[in-house]
């Protein structure tokens, strides 16, 4: 088993190794094209080192282990196209031109470097986190189709794209391209079929001693097949120059390269957004744990240490790492193996590799392709829904008809466009109560309580939730505006207290409601907004008077409650709450139990009742305020209650036969009657009857309180 595993490990290093010297070249043929032909020989040497030295770095710089650093087709076009345009211009001719277009590699791969590093320390990589699924998958399967093409021209020698892979394919003899793409395509249902790391290896093996065998039987030599074109070579060797010459710098043409910054500019672009992707990617396809900084920082200097070479720009390659993962290669292993390959190839010369199969390379670039989109493209469409799986196939349209970087931002404009839509079909109300069932903490006597009962009704309290923007703001409106339009509505909530954020539109809205409902006598609050969303709505423009803000909901009430019972002159009306005449009846029938009723005076600050303790008797407020407090797990003490004129304090402890839950502290000096009823509870008395139904009906009826708005609440 030992020994099965050192070959298969041995086989995957040779096969990653070709792949990143083969990749490498070919990109380099992107840059050195057309005019700049005839200067390949001179640029490959330098790409190949610049890559040995980008995969070594990233060897050991990235989080995810098994990452191949190498060049990047996507740069590399980037690239060629501005080396073409210079080449072009009358500017830059003679022996200035190769010196002016290794500059420029240098400078790209450099500048590329050094945002990426930028980046990575000022933990900018993080932002991959909010890249949105369906973006994800359609780059992955964009890169899918990209190999597919790839794979193609690998044969043909040729750039494919869809507008030109007719043209490509007719212009092939069937059988130079046919059995290697299907090959390709086979190897990726077979691999999803079988599960074995041994697939691979064994399948491109088989498909190397079958070529060999076909070129023997048909007779063809080795020559032969180079010039049909069935093999990688031939290559163009480099030329004998002055590279290292102290002239060679004297002949750059600065101005030239100064000139392509903007491509300097879309090359870090790249970079930043091809490494977030791949790595990412190869996150998803690995189950590895990603350190999106760490792996920035690792893009960056990999990308200064092949600039340092002459070598071009690149990033974390998605096809590479994953193959090599699959074929039992992790850790630095597959790393090196791509350094330790182009290393000995910019060293030795590419003649070594002129005879390896141009199919073969093909095949395994095909089977990375179709795996990419079999995993990407087909199976997303079970994974997604319908819409964002359409945002996935946009991608890919769109990278094959007009480019990758108008793929992803359209897709992501897409997105984003398809969660706008989504978000502003979500409900931004939370739950829509009254006064009649929402209640401050504040106790009051049974009439005061049964009077807001009856007049909670004029109080509409509507919770917001969530982040309200353009596409909610209409529904604000037509929420508050429904609520305004009931006569008997005099006081309206809304609660910010699950609301994350405004925007302007949002907050055009509130003061439209604000001025509305002032034109209707209607009193708008809004309470527990944050203090920045505050700051925000009152930058929007001057705020109509009768708008107030609480800094809870409690509060808010508290004041409505204060206010109901202020306009109907309540408190001169019920002259003594009749829980209080009760006790008096209880202390006439009971006159010679001086121990049943006791007056306590409190000054502020002073405590009724201590947490934990007994529970034998009950408490009326006569005159005054109090508050009931408990521990939080910080040892602070926390207002949870108020006690007005009239209410009764600790029944719950009392009938439930449970110690106090709460201390109970004056906050101003009060008056309070203590009612023990220990010694007299199995006596039948009409008093006691009376009193006990009382505190009943008052329990039942915030039991029945707190129940409605449970329902309220309730989707």
């Amino acid at each position: 088993m030992i020994l099965a595993d050192i070959i298969r490990q041995l086989v995957g290093c040779v096969i990653i190794g070709a792949m990143a010297v083969t990749l490498t070249m070919s990109f380099a043929a992107l840059i050195y094209t057309g005019i700049l032909a005839p200067h390949l020989g001179e640029g490959i040497p330098f790409a190949l080192i610049g890559a040995a030295a980008m995969a070594a770095v990233g060897a050991f710089s990235y989080s995810l282990r098994g990452s191949i650093c190498n060049p990047q087709d996507v740069t590399a076009v980037l690239l060629g196209t501005t080396a073409v345009g210079i080449a072009s211009t009358s500017a830059v001719v003679g022996d200035a031109l190769f010196p002016t277009i290794l500059a420029l590699i240098i400078a790209a791969s450099l500048v590329a470097g050094i945002t990426a590093l930028a980046s990575g320390l000022l933990r900018i990589g993080a932002l991959v986190n909010y890249a949105p699924y369906p973006v994800i998958a359609g780059f992955l399967a964009a890169t899918g189709y990209l190999l597919v093409m790839g794979a193609i021209g690998i044969i043909s020698r040729e750039s494919v794209t869809l507008f030109t892979i007719g043209t490509v394919v007719l212009s092939l003899p069937v059988m130079h391209w046919l059995p290697w793409i299907t090959a390709g395509l086979g190897l990726a249902i077979l691999t999803r079929k079988l599960q074995s790391e041994f697939v691979i290896p064994i399948a491109l093996c088989l498909a190397a001693i079958i070529f060999f065998c076909i070129i023997w039987v048909l007779g063809l030599s080795l020559d032969t097949a180079l010039e049909r074109g069935l093999l990688l070579g031939p290559f163009i060797d480099a030329k004998n120059n002055d590279v290292f010459s102290s002239s060679f710098v004297g002949r750059i043409e600065w101005t030239a390269v100064i000139a392509a910054a903007p491509t300097l500019v879309a090359v870090s672009g790249l970079t930043l957004l091809g490494s977030m992707l791949n790595s990412t990617g190869f996150a998803m396809s690995t189950g590895l744990t990603l350190d999106s900084e760490r792996d920035m920082r690792a893009t960056g200097i990999s990308n200064i240490a092949a600039g340092a070479f002459g070598g071009m720009p690149g990033f974390l390659i998605l096809g590479e790492s994953i193959l090599a993962r699959q074929m039992g290669l992790t850790g630095v292993l597959p790393g090196l193996s791509a350094a330790l390959a182009c290393g000995v190839a910019a060293l030795l010369g590419t003649q070594y590799l002129v005879y390896v199969p141009a199919g073969l390379m093909a095949m395994i670039v095909a089977y990375l392709g179709f795996d990419l989109l079999g995993s990407w493209l087909l199976s997303s469409s079970k994974r997604l829904p319908k819409y964002e799986y359409a945002v996935v196939v946009l991608i890919v349209l769109v990278a094959a008809s007009f480019g990758f970087l108008e793929a992803l931002a359209l897709g992501t404009l897409a997105t984003a466009a398809i969660f706008v839509i989504s978000y502003a079909k979500a409900d931004i109300l939370r739950s829509r109560t009254t006064g009649r069932k929402r209640r401050s903490r504040v106790e009051r006597s049974n009439e005061a309580m049964e009077y807001l009962s009856s007049a909670g009704d004029t109080c509409v309290i509507l919770e917001l939730t969530g982040f309200l923007f353009f596409g909610t703001s209409d529904r604000i409106a037509r929420v508050t505006f429904s609520e305004l339009e009931n006569e008997g509505v005099k006081f309206l909530i809304l609660d910010f207290e699950r609301v994350s954020g405004l925007d302007a539109s949002a907050n055009l809205s509130l003061t439209d409601v604000v001025t509305r409902a002032q034109a209707s006598g209607v009193e708008v609050i809004f309470c527990a907004m944050a203090p920045k969303l505050k700051r925000h709505f009152l930058q929007v423009g001057p705020i109509p008077r009768m708008v107030r803000f609480f800094a809870s909901c409690d509060a808010a009430l508290e004041h409505v409650e204060d206010q109901l019972l202020k306009d109907a002159n309540h408190n001169s009306l019920g002259t003594v709450p009749h829980v209080i005449s009760l006790v008096k009846d209880i202390e006439a029938e009971f006159a010679d139990r001086q121990d049943i009723i006791r007056r306590i005076d409190l000054q502020a600050g002073e405590i009724l009742l201590h947490i934990g303790s007994g529970s034998s008797e009950l408490y009326i407020l006569v005159q005054g305020q109090l508050r009931a407090e408990i521990e939080t797990e910080k040892a602070a003490r926390l207002r949870v209650a108020e006690f007005r004129e009239g209410a009764l304090i600790g029944e719950l402890a009392y009938y439930a036969n449970v110690p106090r839950t709460a201390w109970v502290v004056a906050d101003q000096p009060s008056h309070v009657l203590r009612i023990d009823l220990s010694d007299v509870d199995g006596t039948f008395s009409p008093s006691l009857y009376a009193f006990h139904q009382a505190a009943a009906r008052s329990l039942a009826m915030r039991v029945m309180r707190m129940n409605d708005y449970i329902r309220d609440l309730s989707p």
